[in-house]
């Protein structure tokens, strides 16, 4: 067994993500090789500094609206919308022709922004704080429901495309299933068909048991580097029970939720000392009347480009764009990793 896990260490192997299907080949050593490549400006990742942007309260957005003065979130739609109500496409495609199929892409868009302060991020907000960042995710839900899915989402750091450093996300409520959505979907109802039980619940289990993956866990989630990992340090957020929609949550989950949160995003920007960027989604089951999301999983991505250091990350090129993802550091490294990191303080709290 030991020999075993040496090899799945130490020697290039191939891992499936089930809620995908596809595979992505773990090469541990080559994190060994000398990088002259990109390296981003430190600067560019400082992330707390006390500055003025449009979203601030009372400042004034660039289509000429006038924000609040705000004291907590704020939630408004998005100036520059990449879906609208409406549109002139149909849903007949282009000339009857497979090759060039269209289809109308409507909706709504909204900006939440996290707190009135420019200078923090979430790991730098108070429990309760981000307790109340979940509770409007949780509205969102269930308000914009009428939609086929809601997908909340934050980019956090210039290093994966945020254009405004104010803490906030975004909700894309498409009156469509995103390709992703449905990929999982497919994945997660072929699972349940066979076993008879959501393939994320079961996963949860697992990784309770081996403990080998975890970043921090409370008494109803989980953060977890998933085994098929990715992106160097990525995460999957799971709730302990079976739930399908964020609308779902309990006052309790929710409260745990925050808690857990603010432990593993600390543990993220305690592992280079920086405000560490990564791209975040939930996903949870589509809204389709009558349907059956049994098989469903609300769960949560978390995909952080750095790799190495706070100025070097993971490029998505070459063969990996072209053949097959592949990842320098096992899941099980990346986890020893953060786990080596404190949750409870964060490093510009040990610098005061």
């Amino acid at each position: 067994n030991e020999y075993k896990s040496y090899l799945r260490i130490r020697m290039a192997h191939q891992r499936r993500n089930p809620l995908t299907g596809e595979w992505v080949i773990v090469c541990s050593h080559r994190i060994q090789r000398p990088w002259q490549g990109e390296e981003a400006k430190p600067g560019d990742l400082a992330g707390f500094t006390k500055q003025s942007t449009y979203l601030s309260p009372g400042a004034t957005r660039s289509g000429g609206q006038v924000n609040p003065d705000y004291t907590s979130t704020f939630v408004f739609p998005n100036d520059f919308p990449a879906l609208k109500s409406s549109s002139d496409i149909d849903d007949e495609g282009a000339e009857g022709d497979e090759l060039f199929e269209i289809a109308p892409a409507t909706g709504e868009c909204h900006v939440m922004c996290f707190t009135p302060r420019s200078d923090v991020s979430l790991p730098l907000l108070g429990v309760p704080e981000i307790t109340t960042v979940i509770e409007e995710w949780v509205r969102l839900s269930k308000e914009l429901s009428h939609h086929r899915y809601v997908q909340v989402f934050e980019n956090k750091g210039a290093m994966v495309g945020c254009s405004n450093s104010h803490p906030h996300c975004q909700i894309w409520s498409c009156d469509f299933i995103p390709n992703e959505i449905k990929r999982e979907g497919e994945f997660q109802k072929s699972y349940f068909d066979k076993h008879g039980r959501p393939l994320l619940v079961d996963y949860y289990s697992r990784e309770h048991e081996k403990k080998e993956r975890i970043i921090e866990q409370g008494s109803h989630w989980m953060a977890v580097v998933p085994y098929w990992a990715q992106w160097p340090y990525e995460l999957l957020v799971l709730p302990r029970r079976h739930i399908t929609k964020l609308c779902d949550l309990t006052a309790e989950e929710v409260s745990d939720l925050a808690a857990v949160m603010k432990r593993y995003l600390t543990k993220y920007d305690n592992l280079f000392s920086c405000s560490f960027p990564y791209s975040m989604g939930w996903h949870e089951a589509p809204n389709m009347p009558g349907a059956n999301n049994e098989h469903w999983q609300l769960h949560a991505h978390y995909f952080p480009p750095l790799l190495r250091s706070s100025t070097v990350k993971k490029h998505i090129a070459g063969f990996e764009l072209f053949a097959q993802v592949q990842r320098d550091l096992t899941a099980e490294t990346a986890a020893g990793n953060l786990n080596k990191c404190s949750g409870s303080v964060h490093f510009t709290e040990k610098a005061a």
